[in-house]
C-alpha cells in the first residue's frame, strides 16, 4: 500500500489513546507518512497545507489488535472436519475475504494462529506488497502439534525434541512471525480439550527453539494441565486459558462430553505470577446466536421469541457467565496487566469482525470498559511483540486509527458502528 507524503490531520471530538489515560477532547492527530508525528490540541492553523479529516462528534481510538484468529476458515458454523476438504486455494481466497471483514470492523493488526501448510504466508506477503488491502498480519503458519493432535490436519506434526526443533526451523525459514503450539486437545475430532498433549519438557524445547530464532511463542491451552505445563515451560502467551479436565470414562463410552470444568486456583496463581500473557477468546462458539437473539429481545420484547429461542438464550447466558467467571477469577489473582481479549474467529460459528463481543464478556467479568479496550489494543499489541509500532496512539507509532460513531466507554457495543479506519496513515475504510 503506497503511503502518501502530504501532511494529514485527523481531528477528533473525543480521543481514547489506548494508554489508559482519560479521553481527550477536540484534539488533532498529525500524520506524517505512515506515522503519527504528534497529538495536540486542535488549532485552526493545523489546516494549512494539510488534508484534514474531521470527526466532530465521533470517537477516535487505536486500531484494534485481534491476537487470535484463523482467517483461512469460514466462521460459518462448520466443524473442522467440514472445512478440511476445502483446497488450499479456496482457503487462501477465504482468508483474503475475511481480512477485509476484519479491517472494516476496525482491526488493523491481527495474529493468525494456525492454517494448513503455507497458505497464510502468501496472503500476508501479498498484503505487505500492497496487492491487497488488509490488516497488518502476524502469521504462525502450521501449528506445532503432536501426532493426531489438535489441528494435525494442518501438517505441522512434531513428536519429541528433535522433531519439534525441525518443525520450528522449517516454519522460521518459511517466514513464521511467531510459533503456535498445541498444548492440549481442542475441537479437532479425536482430541480432548481436557487433556494436555505435549509435556512441560517438550513445550520448553519449543520455547527454546523459537526464542533461538527470535520468535515469540503462544500455546493452545484448554486443559488445566496444559496451562500448568505452559507456565512451567515459559511460554510467552497462552490461548483460551480454559481450565478443563477429562470427562469421566462413562461419558466417553456414551459419546458424551469428553471434558469438564477443572478450575485449579494454584495453577491459575502460577499463571498470574508468571510473565505469560493469557489471550482469552471470550466470544466462543454460540455467541453469534446469543447476540442475534438478545438484539431481537431488546427490539421486540420477550413475546417475539419462540420457546426454542428462549431456551437457546438461557443456555447461552449460562455459558457466557462461565466465561465471565473465568475472567473474574483471573482478575482476582492480579492477571489484568497480561489479559488479552481476542476472537478466535474462523472455527465453528465464531464470526469475523466482531471483536466487540469478547469485550462484552470481559466487561461482564469485571473489567472496566477502558481495561477491556486496552485488552484488545495496548495489551494485545504487547503480547504480540508489536507495541513499539501499534496498540496506542502516540507520536512515532504507526497511524492506525479507528473512528466509531459513539463513545465505546459508554458501551463496548458502540464499536460496531465504524465510521472510518486508517492504516499506516491512509484511510482504508469510510469517508
Amino acid at each position: 500500500m503506497a503511503v502518501g507524503t502530504a501532511r494529514r490531520v485527523i481531528r477528533a471530538a473525543r480521543l481514547i489513546d489506548g494508554t489508559g489515560a482519560p479521553p481527550q477532547t477536540d484534539v488533532a492527530i498529525v500524520v506524517a507518512g505512515a506515522k503519527i508525528a504528534s497529538i495536540e490540541p486542535w488549532r485552526e492553523d493545523l489546516r494549512a497545507g494539510a488534508t484534514v479529516y474531521e470527526y466532530p462528534v465521533e470517537t477516535v481510538l487505536p486500531g484494534l489488535v485481534d491476537a487470535h484468529c484463523h482467517l483461512s476458515l469460514l466462521g460459518a458454523g462448520l466443524r473442522y472436519e467440514e472445512e478440511i476438504p476445502h483446497s488450499n486455494e479456496f482457503m487462501a481466497v477465504t482468508a483474503v475475504y475475511n481480512a477485509q471483514v476484519m479491517l472494516k470492523s476496525g482491526v488493523t493488526t491481527l495474529r493468525d494462529n494456525g492454517c494448513r501448510d503455507s497458505i497464510m504466508f502468501g496472503v500476508r506477503d501479498a498484503m505487505d506488497r500492497g496487492l491487497l488491502v488488509g490488516p497488518r498480519m502476524l502469521i504462525s503458519g502450521r501449528p506445532v502439534t503432536m501426532t493426531g493432535g489438535h489441528f494435525s490436519w494442518c501438517n505441522g506434526t512434531a513428536d519429541g525434541d528433535d522433531e519439534i526443533w525441525r518443525e520450528i526451523r522449517r516454519l522460521v525459514q518459511e517466514g513464521a512471525d511467531h510459533i503456535k503450539i498445541m498444548a492440549s486437545g481442542g475441537g479437532t475430532e479425536g482430541t480432548n480439550p481436557g487433556l494436555p498433549s505435549y509435556t512441560a519438557a517438550e513445550l520448553r524445547t519449543a520455547v527454546t527453539a523459537a526464542h533461538h530464532y527470535g520468535r515469540l511463542t503462544t500455546a493452545h491451552c484448554r486443559a488445566t494441565q496444559a496451562v500448568a505445563n505452559a507456565v512451567e515451560a515459559g511460554l510467552d502467551c497462552i490461548e483460551h486459558a480454559e481450565f478443563n479436565g477429562p470427562g469421566d470414562l462413562i461419558e466417553h463410552l456414551a459419546e458424551g462430553p469428553n471434558h469438564k470444568p477443572a478450575w485449579d486456583e494454584e495453577v491459575a496463581k502460577r499463571l498470574a505470577d508468571s510473565g505469560t500473557y493469557a489471550s482469552l477468546t471470550l466470544p466462543g462458539s454460540g455467541y453469534a446466536a446469543f447476540s442475534q437473539l438478545r438484539d431481537k429481545l431488546e427490539r421486540e420484547g420477550t413475546a417475539a421469541l419462540t420457546s426454542a429461542e428462549r431456551m437457546v438464550l438461557e443456555r447461552s447466558e449460562a455459558v457466557n457467565e462461565g466465561r465471565a467467571e473465568n475472567v473474574r477469577r483471573l482478575l482476582g489473582l492480579g492477571m489484568l496487566p497480561r489479559i488479552v481479549v481476542s476472537s478466535d474467529a474462523g472455527p465453528f460459528d465464531i464470526e469475523f469482525g466482531k471483536l466487540w463481543q469478547g469485550l462484552e464478556v470481559a466487561v461482564a467479568g469485571g473489567m472496566s470498559t477502558m481495561q477491556a479496550l486496552q485488552a484488545s489494543t495496548r495489551t494485545a499489541a504487547e503480547a504480540c511483540g508489536v507495541l513499539d509500532k501499534v496498540g496506542t496512539l502516540e507520536a512515532g507509532k504507526e497511524a492506525d486509527v479507528l473512528v466509531v460513531e459513539a463513545n465505546p466507554l459508554d458501551n463496548v457495543r458502540n464499536l460496531r458502528d465504524v465510521v472510518a479506519v486508517f492504516k499506516a496513515g491512509e484511510r482504508v475504510v469510510g469517508a
